[in-house]
């Protein structure tokens, strides 16, 4: 059996989690020259989506992680000069993040690279291929909202 065909067998969880490896490691080899880490620039992308003014924890909800392993990940952000930090003004314990201008640089070469990995990855797929996939990509990703908002109660 050839690797395409055993991938092919296997259920469609696994497949999803071996395609996002696959593009972590692509990506992450791609910017390398950056010096982030996965975390560090799905981190920035997030931040660019929520805007400034987002809070420590808002981010990690977002980003599905702990704090702990974020804190360092913003502690290098900070240090390589890509986000600032603040206390927000309404509530001492709480630390708000903003994009500093050398993060919106960085993210716009990150954008850059993430779209000449994506085209790649996605030559030879018809467009009306790529629309289906995309949104029964979004309806997997709902339907495991619901399965998990429904775990909770």
């Amino acid at each position: 059996m050839t690797e395409d065909e055993l991938f092919a067998c296997r259920p469609l969880g696994m497949r999803l989690a071996m395609v996002v490896r696959q593009w972590r490691a692509t990506v992450n080899t791609a910017l390398a020259d950056t010096g982030l880490t996965q975390c560090g620039w799905t981190a920035l992308m997030q931040l660019r989506q929520l805007g400034d003014n987002v809070s420590v924890s808002e981010l990690a909800e977002v980003q599905g992680i702990e704090l702990p392993p974020l804190m360092r990940t913003l502690t290098q952000l900070e240090k390589q000069g890509l986000i600032a930090r603040t206390t927000s003004p309404y509530d001492k314990r709480i630390r708000l993040l903003a994009l500093t201008p050398e993060g919106v640089a960085m993210l716009e070469k990150i954008a850059c690279v993430i779209e000449a990995c994506q085209a790649q990855a996605v030559q030879n797929i018809p467009a009306e291929n790529l629309e289906i996939f995309s949104a029964t990509l979004n309806q997997i990703a709902c339907n495991l909202r619901v399965m998990r908002s429904h775990n909770k109660d």
